[in-house]
């Protein structure tokens, strides 16, 4: 007997545990299979597979394939030393010399290459010809080519490229087979003094470090498909026209593409779609920049398999994003063309195709034969001196407002409401707009030359916003035209602050030859309007014809 509280310790003998423990399992044998959740003590039997089928083992996962026989044999091209000593290395050639780093025969296919060395990926251009074919099928930036654009160096953790060591270390693992032969060559733009200011030990300086790890074949493929790679810039997008990122002729299958982007618009650059066009048809558009490249909700750095952003230095002007999106799964296939296309969009535009952005793209892609030549790459434009002004509009014979004379001014809140040049695009004709804020009393006064005595059609592209007032126009003491709303509410997708200019038309306002005096009062306002702003972009002075004047 125990007391309560107590616990009594009984030791078996090793002996009589065993004899207890086989009744147990004999017990459970006879009951069969335990229940799923079984209590009570019931063991489980050892588990066996179930029958196999008939049919002969099939190789069903990566893993399995490796078990496989190989009918290739491996071979590599590389830097090593062919001395014995440990300069395994190349010095870059001099700039505008193309050398050769592997020439193989054939039949084969590359199957991984990997490249090292300091600085200047935006200058080096790797280029693979295939097939004695004077014209390379593959022609890139070093730094593209291995999935980071515009010279940036960056890590990447993707299924057919991956660089390491801070994206020094370059690895690509596309499959690039070939019949005859293989050449790959690298050239080099770097300018003079390239290194100066750097950190890169002299010692490091222009050495190049590779393997180019190749199969041999003992037949070759009759219905081969070469790799291709194509590198383009555009700078700056064109107004009202999409970016070509990809323009291929011929038969074959798309698997992707590079591209970077470096930003002249203040905020988010990627409002735009990709479009697909394949055959000559419509085939796909998507939903933003970002959608494209399987990010949601703007981007940041990230690195997945198929898709990643190995660069994002964020959303002013001048920075720069660099992106891969590769289609493995989910190849393009094409019969005779094939063409990539994306918006340039910036968040703060009302209309698409309104950015004036720099872009890059390396398209990727088999083919049957090859693509027609196209014009060599020499110097490129990523590593010219950035202009984040390249590309700046003008509205066609139109007077900037921010570049008018300011005769005076008036306004409730005295000196903070000084008109004022401010920076705005992507929208406004030579990116500035002049800005006043009235307070709620008060007018500004410009100065407007004409080139002669008559009427005008006096065009003003206003702005609009939601603390925009209502603006009466006195032109040389003498009222033109009625009052112009410029209120223009939020729009809950589309929170800007200034939506893009308007133009209004003032009819039959006289002038007089030299400087003229417009005022511009806000006095009132729309009464959704929060305040009592104004905003001129531009003004276009259109004379009418005069009686017994020629057209």
């Amino acid at each position: 007997m125990t007391k309560r509280g107590t616990i009594l310790l009984v030791v078996l003998p090793l002996a009589a545990a065993a004899l207890i423990f086989s009744a147990a399992a004999g017990r459970q044998a006879a009951r069969g299979q335990a229940p799923p959740f079984h209590t009570g003590g019931a063991l489980f039997p050892e588990p066996v597979p179930a029958p196999a089928p008939a049919a002969s083992v099939q190789a069903d996962n990566l893993m399995m394939l490796l078990a496989r026989p190989k009918n290739y044999s491996m071979g590599r091209a590389s830097s090593f030393a062919r001395n014995g000593l440990n300069l395994d290395t190349i010095p870059v050639p001099p700039d505008g010399v193309e050398v050769t780093l592997a020439d193989l025969k054939g039949p084969g296919a590359i199957n991984h290459i990997w490249m090292t060395y300091r600085g200047g990926s935006e200058h080096l251009i790797l280029r693979i010809y295939w097939d004695g074919n004077p014209h390379p099928a593959v022609e890139a930036p070093l730094g593209d080519f291995f999935g980071v654009a515009m010279g940036l160096q960056a890590p990447v953790s993707s299924l057919p490229v991956q660089c390491t060591s801070g994206g020094q270390s370059k690895n690509c693992w596309w499959h690039m087979p070939f019949n005859v032969s293989a050449r790959v060559t690298l050239a080099n733009h770097r300018p003079s003094g390239h290194f100066e200011g750097t950190t890169v030990p002299l010692r490091h300086q222009n050495r190049f470090y590779y393997h180019i790890d190749y199969q041999s074949y003992a037949r070759p493929d009759k219905d081969i498909r070469h790799f291709h790679a194509r590198f383009l810039e555009t700078d700056p997008a064109e107004r009202g026209r999409p970016v070509t990122l990809a323009d291929i002729e011929g038969e074959g299958h798309f698997v992707g593409i590079v591209m970077g982007n470096r930003s002249r618009t203040p905020g988010w650059f990627g409002e735009g779609d990709e479009i697909f066009t394949v055959d000559g048809v419509l085939s796909a558009v998507g939903t933003g920049t970002e959608d494209y490249f399987l990010d949601a909700w703007g981007l940041r750095v990230f690195n997945e398999p198929f898709f990643g952003c190995p660069a994002f230095e964020g959303r002013e002007v001048g920075h720069r994003t660099s992106l891969y999106r590769f289609h493995v799964n989910d190849p393009v296939p094409f019969r005779k063309s094939l063409k990539l296309e994306i918006e340039h969009w910036p968040w703060i535009s009302e209309f698409p195709n309104t950015g004036r952005d720099y872009f890059s793209s390396l398209a990727l892609w088999y083919q049957k034969g090859f693509h027609k030549p196209w014009p060599r790459l020499g110097r490129l434009i990523q590593s010219e001196p950035w202009d984040p002004a390249k590309g700046r509009w003008y509205v066609p014979g139109a007077v900037e407002a921010e570049d008018l004379g300011v005769l005076g001014f008036k306004s409730a809140r005295g000196e903070s409401g000084r008109p004022e040049r401010r920076l705005l695009m992507p929208n406004q004709s030579g990116d500035h707009m002049l800005h006043f804020d009235s307070g709620g009393s008060g007018e500004m006064t410009l100065a407007v030359p004409a080139e002669r005595d008559g009427l005008y059609d006096v065009k003003v592209h206003f702005l609009r916003a939601p603390d925009f007032g209502i603006v009466r126009l006195t032109v040389n003491g003498a009222p033109a035209g009625g009052p112009v709303d410029l209120f223009r509410a939020f729009v809950e997708m589309f929170p800007r602050e200034v939506w893009p200019p308007q133009e209004h038309v003032f009819e039959d306002v006289p002038l007089k030859a030299g400087l003229n005096t417009f005022a511009f009062s806000v006095d009132s306002k729309n009464p959704e309007s929060a305040g009592y702003k104004i905003g001129l972009d531009c003004l276009i002075l259109s004379p009418k014809r005069q009686e017994g004047e020629q057209p």
